[in-house]
C-alpha cells in the first residue's frame, strides 16, 4: 500500500496516508479508511474484498482470502498499532483553514466606514494623487466630454445638434450643462440597451444551445428585453439580483406596467442560458457540468468569486470549501427548467378564480357523500399517487393541486372516482405542465396511468434536450392519445438503458386544445393491475345522479367563463421548484464517487450555516435573501466595482469577477467601500451611482495629463494611470462601433425590444445548424437585437472582442489586431453604411459644410484647418464625386479616433 499511500510515495494518491494510524483514521478523498471494531463499515476492508469495481485494492490483483481475513480480524479487534513515531509527512499535510483564510483576506471584511459627503469620489482619488505628488488633469473639452458621456451611457454618438447645444450651455455653466446632459442620457431608453449588453456578457447570454447542432433556446430574447426594461426602470439592484435567483418564488412579483405580466419570473431564465449538450452518453456527468456552469455564472456575477474552483477539492486559495460548492449545487438540484406562460393583465388568474367559486359551490352539495368514502386498497411500493407524494405544477391548466377523490369538475361536469391531476378543470385552452416528484430509477421502464391527449417525457438527471433530437432518448418522449380511456403508457429506450440510481421525474405537458388526467406513475418493470390499486367508487355516479340538475346548471356557467379566458401572450424560459434535495460531495469532482451529503446553504464564510433553507422547497428564495443581505459585503462591492469598470475601463479591483486572493487588490479600497455604501443607501439604484460617478471631476478630466507634470515622473509613478491622474483612453466595444455606423448613416432603427434579427451569414460560416442569413445591416436594429447563435457569431463583432457566450464574462478582452483594421477596411457592412452616410449628407450644399458635419458626426468635433484643407483638396480632385464622398466617409471610420474615447 505504501507505494501510493505513504510519506515515501513519489505521488500521493487519493490524499490518503496508510503508513500511520492517524492517516487511516483521517482517511482521504473517500473518507476514513478505518473504523476500529467495525470491519463492515471500514472502507479499507471493502476495497481489499473487491466489493466495489471502482475501488479495488491492490489494483493489480486481489489479496489471498487468508490475508483478507487477517485484516478483518485486526479491525474487528480494535486495529492495534505499534507504538512508534509516525512519519512526519502525514502530520505536515496542509490543512484547509477556512476561518484563517477569511480573516486574512480583505474581500470578506464588512464595508469600512468611508466618506460619503458630496465630492467623496474626488476627495478619495485626490488623496492618492496627492500622496504620489501628482495633479489631476484639467477638464475635458465640452465636445469631448459629451461624446464620452453619450457613449458611456447609451452606446451611441451624440448628434451635431446635441453637441452645439451642449457647448452653448457649457459656456454659460459647465456643471449645470453636464447635469442636464447626464439626466437626459440616463432617461434615454437607449441606456438599458447599452448597459444591458454588459449584463448579458455576465449571463453568457445566447439564443442557441451550441454544441453540435446549435439548437435554439426558444424565446431567449424575452430575457434580453427584461434586462433592458429593468435597467431603464432602474429596478433596485438587490431586487434585480433576487429576481434572477428566485424570481418565481417572490411573494410579490414585480409586474410589467404595460401589460401587468409577471416580470420577476423572467429573470430566472438566466440559469438555463448556458450551453447544452444533446444525447450525452453519461447523463449525470452532463448534469454536473451544466450545474457547474450555473454555479460559476452565479458566483462571478453576483459575488465576484470563483466558487466553481471548489468542484473537485477545497479552493486552493479562497475561503471556499468543496462542501460550500455542493451546498450550492443542491439548490439547483432542487430546481426544474420551466417554460412559463405569461398571463396578460392577470385575466387568466381572474377567470380561474371565478371558476373555482363555481367548483366550490358544486362540491358543497356532495361533501357529505365524499366524506363517507374510504379506500381500502393497499398501495404497491414505488407507486406515485397524487395523494402520497408532492407533485409540481406550472402554468394554469393543472391548477395548484390535484383533485381529490369524489371532486366535481365543473368543465367536464363529472365527479372523480379517485384522486387525479386534471388539466381540463378550467377549460381545454389553457397550458400547463405537471411534474412528478423526483424518484430514483429502479427498473428499466416507467409507466403512467393516464387518460386524454398530451405529451409526456422522462427527464433523467435533468436532461431536457430530448425534444430537439431523439438520439439515445427517443423512447423517453411520447404522445398521449387515449381519448376518454384510462390506459397505461410506458416509457423506455433501446438506445440508452435506465440505470439504477439515476434520478428522474416525469413531465406531462398540455399545450392547450385538449386535456389529460393523470392518476399514477410507477417505475416497476411490470404494470400493476389497476383493480388491485383503484377500487371502483360508485359514489361518483351517485353524486352526479343526485345533484345532476344543479351541477349541469353550474357547469354551463363555468364553461361560459372558460370561453372568456384569454390565451397566454408569450412563453418564457424560467425555472420552478422541484423535489427538494441535497447534493453530495463529488470526490475529486467525480459523480461516480460520492462523499457525504451536504445540506443546502450559502457560503460558510458569509454565514450560510446559520440560516438553513426550508425542507419543503428548493431554498432559492432564502439564498437570494442572503446574497443581497446588507451583512454580505460582496454583492454591493462587486456591483459598484463593475459600474466603475464600465466608466473607466478598469475596475478599482481590476479582476472584476475575482475578488479572491488570486485577483488584484483594490487600488482605492476606501473609495470602493464608499461606492458600495452609496449603492446600498440610495436604495440600490444603479443609475444614481452612475450619476454620482460621471458628475465627478475625476470622470470629467481630460485624457491629457496636467501640463505641469514631468513626463518621466509620470512614467515612473503612475505609468498605467491606476491613480487616475487623467481620463483613460478607451476603445469602443464591438456593438458601439457598429451601432455608431448605423446612427451616423441614418439607418438606425430606434425600436425597442421584440424578436431578434437573424445574424448575417457569410459563406465562411459553415456547420451543422447553419441558420438562414439575416440582412447585412441587421434591419437597422441595434447590435443587442441581433440573434446570438453560439456556433454562428458575427465576424465583425468577434474581431472587436465580443466574447463567446459559454461562461460569464465580466471584463472583455481589449485587443489590437490586424483583423480589426481589415474589418473596417473591407467588411461589406462598413462599406454599405459608408455609402449610405455619404448619400445622407448630399443635401448639404457647400463641401466645407459637408466636411464639418461629417467630422462632428464621427468625432464630435470640428476639423482642424489642416484637416479641412486636406479633405477639400482630395474631394475636389477626385474624378467621381459620389464615390469620393463614400471613400471620405469610409476613411473617417478607419481613423483610430472614431473607435476610441478620449
Amino acid at each position: 500500500c505504501h507505494k501510493c499511500h505513504s510519506v515515501t510515495s513519489e505521488k500521493l494518491k487519493a490524499d490518503l496516508y496508510l503508513d500511520t494510524l492517524k492517516g487511516l483514521l483521517k482517511g482521504g478523498d473517500s473518507g476514513p479508511a478505518l473504523i476500529p471494531g467495525d470491519p463492515e463499515k471500514s472502507l479499507l476492508i471493502e476495497v481489499i474484498r473487491y466489493e466495489d469495481t471502482d475501488m479495488e485494492m491492490p489494483p493489480k490483483s486481489k489479496l489471498p482470502d487468508a490475508v483478507i481475513a487477517d485484516f478483518e480480524n485486526w479491525v474487528k479487534n480494535g486495529a492495534a498499532w505499534p507504538e512508534e513515531a509516525p512519519p512526519t509527512a502525514g502530520d505536515n499535510a496542509i490543512a484547509f483553514d477556512l476561518e484563517k483564510r477569511k480573516s486574512e483576506h480583505w474581500c470578506w471584511k464588512p464595508l469600512a466606514p468611508a466618506p460619503r459627503a458630496p465630492g467623496f469620489i474626488d476627495q478619495l482619488v485626490g488623496e492618492r494623487l496627492k500622496k504620489a505628488k501628482l495633479r489631476p488633469a484639467p477638464h475635458a473639452e465640452p465636445s469631448t466630454l459629451l461624446r464620452r458621456l453619450t457613449f458611456d451611457l447609451t452606446g451611441l454618438p451624440p448628434t451635431p445638434q446635441e453637441i452645439d447645444e451642449f457647448k452653448k450651455a457649457a459656456a454659460s455653466n459647465l456643471d449645470t450643462a453636464v447635469k442636464s446632459a447626464v439626466d437626459r442620457l440616463l432617461a434615454s431608453p437607449h441606456f438599458g440597451e447599452r448597459w444591458g449588453r454588459y449584463w448579458l456578457d455576465l449571463m453568457r447570454y445566447a439564443e442557441t444551445h451550441g454544441h453540435e447542432f446549435d439548437y435554439p433556446i426558444h424565446n431567449a430574447h424575452q430575457y434580453r428585453d427584461y434586462v433592458i426594461r429593468a435597467l431603464n426602470a432602474d429596478v433596485p439592484y438587490d431586487l434585480f439580483v433576487a429576481e434572477h435567483i428566485a424570481g418565481d418564488l417572490l411573494p410579490k412579483p414585480r409586474l410589467n406596467p404595460q401589460n401587468q405580466t409577471n416580470e420577476s419570473i423572467i429573470a430566472t431564465g438566466f440559469w438555463y442560458l448556458g450551453e447544452a449538450v444533446h444525447a450525452p452518453t453519461d447523463v449525470r456527468l452532463d448534469e454536473a457540468n451544466r450545474i457547474d456552469n450555473m454555479v460559476d455564472t452565479f458566483s462571478k456575477s453576483f459575488l465576484g468569486l470563483s466558487i466553481a474552483c471548489a468542484r473537485c477539492h477545497d479552493h486552493k486559495f479562497d475561503a471556499i470549501s468543496t462542501a460550500d460548492y455542493y451546498a450550492l449545487t443542491g439548490f439547483l438540484q432542487s430546481t426544474r427548467r420551466n417554460e412559463h406562460k405569461q398571463d396578460p393583465g392577470q385575466k387568466i388568474a381572474t377567470g380561474i378564480s371565478e371558476i373555482e367559486k363555481i367548483a366550490a359551490a358544486g362540491n358543497k352539495e356532495s361533501k357529505n357523500l365524499a366524506a363517507s368514502s374510504t379506500s381500502t386498497s393497499e398501495i404497491p411500493n414505488g407507486l406515485l399517487l397524487p395523494t402520497n407524494s408532492r407533485w409540481f405544477t406550472s402554468g394554469h391548466a393543472f391548477g395548484d393541486s390535484y383533485l381529490p377523490a369524489l371532486t366535481w369538475n365543473p368543465i367536464q361536469n363529472t365527479t372523480t372516482e379517485h384522486a387525479v391531476y386534471d388539466s381540463s378543470r378550467y377549460g381545454e385552452k389553457l397550458h400547463g405542465v405537471l411534474r412528478t416528484p423526483t424518484f430514483e430509477i429502479t427498473g428499466d421502464r416507467v409507466h403512467l396511468y393516464v387518460k386524454g391527449n398530451a405529451k409526456v417525457q422522462l427527464i433523467i438527471d435533468g436532461y431536457f434536450m430530448g425534444g430537439f433530437n431523439g438520439l439515445l432518448f427517443g423512447g423517453m418522449r411520447k404522445d398521449i392519445k387515449t381519448g376518454d380511456k384510462w390506459q397505461w403508457i410506458t416509457l423506455s429506450s433501446k438506445d440508452i438503458a435506465l440505470k439504477a440510481g439515476q434520478k428522474a421525474y416525469l413531465e406531462i405537458i398540455d399545450n392547450g386544445g385538449g386535456s389529460v388526467s393523470v392518476m399514477a406513475v410507477t417505475n416497476a418493470r411490470d404494470i400493476p393491475k389497476v383493480d388491485q390499486i383503484f377500487t371502483p367508487n360508485p359514489l361518483a355516479a351517485k353524486i352526479q345522479e343526485q345533484f345532476g340538475d344543479k351541477l349541469t346548471k353550474l357547469s354551463s356557467e363555468a364553461k361560459e367563463l372558460s370561453k372568456a379566458i384569454p390565451n397566454p401572450t408569450a412563453t418564457i424560459l424560467t425555472v420552478t421548484d422541484g423535489t427538494p434535495e441535497n447534493d453530495y460531495i463529488h470526490i475529486r469532482g467525480s459523480h461516480k464517487n460520492l462523499g457525504k451529503e451536504v445540506p443546502r446553504r450559502f457560503l460558510t464564510a458569509l454565514g450560510g450555516e446559520e440560516i438553513p433553507p426550508p425542507s419543503e422547497a428548493s431554498g432559492r428564495l432564502e439564498l437570494a435573501e442572503q446574497v443581497v443581505s446588507r451583512t454580505n459585503p460582496l454583492t454591493a462591492r462587486v456591483a459598484a466595482n463593475r459600474i466603475w469598470h464600465h466608466l473607466f475601463g478598469r475596475g478599482i479591483v481590476p479582476t472584476i469577477d475575482d475578488f479572491g486572493p488570486m485577483g488584484i487588490p483594490p487600488s482605492h479600497p476606501r473609495l470602493l467601500d464608499s461606492l458600495a455604501t452609496a449603492l446600498i443607501e440610495n436604495k440600490w439604484s444603479q443609475k444614481d451611482l452612475i450619476r454620482q460617478i460621471v458628475l465627478s471631476k475625476t470622470y470629467r478630466q481630460s485624457a491629457n495629463s496636467h501640463p505641469d507634470l514631468n513626463r518621466q515622473y509620470l512614467a515612473d509613478t503612475d505609468p498605467e494611470n491606476i491613480l487616475l491622474h487623467k481620463a483613460p483612453v478607451r476603445r469602443l466595444q464591438a456593438e458601439a462601433i457598429r451601432d455608431s455606423m448605423l446612427a451616423i448613416s441614418g439607418r438606425l432603427d430606434p425600436k425597442l425590444y421584440g424578436n431578434s434579427i437573424s445574424v448575417h451569414i457569410t459563406s465562411f460560416m459553415q456547420g451543422r445548424g447553419r441558420p438562414k442569413s439575416g440582412p447585412l445591416d441587421g434591419a437597422g436594429r441595434r447590435s443587442i437585437y441581433t440573434s446570438i447563435r453560439r456556433n454562428f457569431l458575427p465576424p465583425m463583432m468577434l474581431a472587436f472582442d465580443m466574447p463567446s457566450p459559454f461562461s460569464a464574462v465580466a471584463r472583455r478582452t481589449v485587443s489590437n489586431v490586424p483583423a480589426q483594421a481589415l474589418t473596417l477596411m473591407n467588411d461589406p457592412f462598413v462599406l454599405s453604411e459608408a455609402k449610405r452616410w455619404a448619400d445622407s449628407t448630399a443635401n448639404i450644399e457647400e463641401d466645407r459644410n459637408r466636411i464639418e458635419t461629417m467630422f462632428q458626426q464621427a468625432f464630435a468635433r470640428h476639423p482642424s484647418q489642416d484637416e479641412l484643407k486636406t479633405a477639400l483638396a482630395w474631394i475636389q480632385t477626385h474624378p467621381a464625386e459620389r464615390t469620393a464622398w463614400q471613400d471620405f466617409a469610409h476613411s473617417l471610420w478607419n481613423a483610430k479616433e472614431f473607435i476610441f474615447l478620449n
